[in-house]
């Protein structure tokens, strides 16, 4: 009888912990993943990241949990690689900035001026993504999922149509674009390397009148209010990814990896596809806050152009990568002549 009674226990608890496993496992195996975003809570960036955290928990059964943490809190990009490198937060969202210093090729699609909108752009992500992705799965990283951050593009106190216009201004820049700020440097514009979080202080001082920065920034953060002209021509776009330390990712399940992939690259996929409306919204919204902008002639246009043309040959090498640069030029100058 004893024994009747002990095998019963046995199958009781054999089932119930079969059952247990089935649900999701026990509250200690549930992984928590801390992703650091230097950008605002209140923008589509912010809302799509939290979106992406209510679904890592529903694809998982609440097996991977996202914490999103926004505003800059963790850092910017080079201040999170570290704390990616010593696991105080497990995850990120990288700009070019960030990434280019895992890949440092990365940058060279953020070359000014060299693409032009948004078809060039995606013409070029097309064909080199997977030469960045190739060089960045020899990192201690893994790239979740890639996304257009967006274009910077200048706003200024005082209206700025010509580059000779803009180097009698003094220009704010996040002292993590070093090969940005370099090639703005070799074209003889005034830089002044400032934190983010310290942009309304210098504006107000005036020891900054005008920045490059993605519209869709600008306008959460009131900064429009300090630089009420805004040049309605498009520097550079910068490429986003959500990139995860390898020792995490390397403890989640090969299933959960899985579906993290997916559902993270379908949100970023439409997340690109509402970009541009996203910026258009963000200039009409500041426009309505008294926002300028300024809509340079073609001829104005060209002498950025000319100018960028001058600087390159000094950054390729060292900037930005001589072989990657060349070929987006070659495949932007067959798109342009189809």
């Amino acid at each position: 009888m004893k024994k009747r009674s002990m095998l019963i226990i046995v199958l009781i608890l054999f089932t119930a912990g079969l059952v247990f496993a089935q649900r999701g496992g026990r509250a200690q195996d549930t992984i928590e993943v801390r992703l650091g975003s230097p950008l605002p809570r209140n923008s589509d960036w912010g809302r799509t990241l939290d979106r992406i955290a209510g679904e890592w928990g529903r694809v998982t059964n609440g097996e991977v949990r996202l914490r999103v943490i926004h505003d800059g809190l963790e850092g910017g990009d080079t201040k999170m690689l570290s704390s990616l490198n010593s696991n105080n937060i497990q995850a990120a969202l990288l700009t070019s900035t960030g990434l280019s210093e895992i890949c440092p090729p990365v940058m060279t699609v953020s070359a000014p001026f060299l693409i032009r909108n948004n078809e060039e752009f995606d013409v070029v992500l097309r064909d080199v993504l997977p030469v960045l992705e190739e060089q960045m799965s020899r990192s201690n990283f893994v790239v979740i999922a890639w996304s257009k951050a967006g274009w910077v593009y200048i706003f200024s106190r005082e209206p700025v149509f010509t580059p000779d216009d803009l180097r009698r201004q003094k220009m704010g820049t996040a002292p993590e674009l070093k090969d940005v700020n370099t090639a703005f440097r070799t074209m003889g514009f005034n830089l002044v390397e400032v934190d983010m979080i310290d942009l309304g202080n210098k504006m107000s001082s005036n020891e900054i009148n005008a920045i490059y920065l993605m519209p869709e920034a600008i306008s959460p953060l009131g900064l429009h209010r300090h630089l009420r002209n805004y040049l309605d021509m498009p520097i550079a776009p910068f490429i986003g990814a959500i990139v995860m330390n390898r020792v995490t990712w390397n403890n989640i399940s090969t299933r959960n990896q899985q579906e993290l992939i997916r559902v993270t690259q379908r949100i970023a996929s439409e997340f690109d596809a509402q970009m541009l409306r996203t910026t258009v919204n963000a200039v009409a919204s500041m426009q309505r806050d008294g926002l300028t902008v300024n809509r340079p002639s073609p001829q104005q246009q060209e002498l950025w152009r000319s100018d960028m043309n001058r600087a390159t040959p000094l950054l390729l090498g060292s900037t930005y990568d001589r072989n990657l640069y060349n070929r987006i030029n070659r495949l932007l100058e067959n798109y342009r002549n189809r």
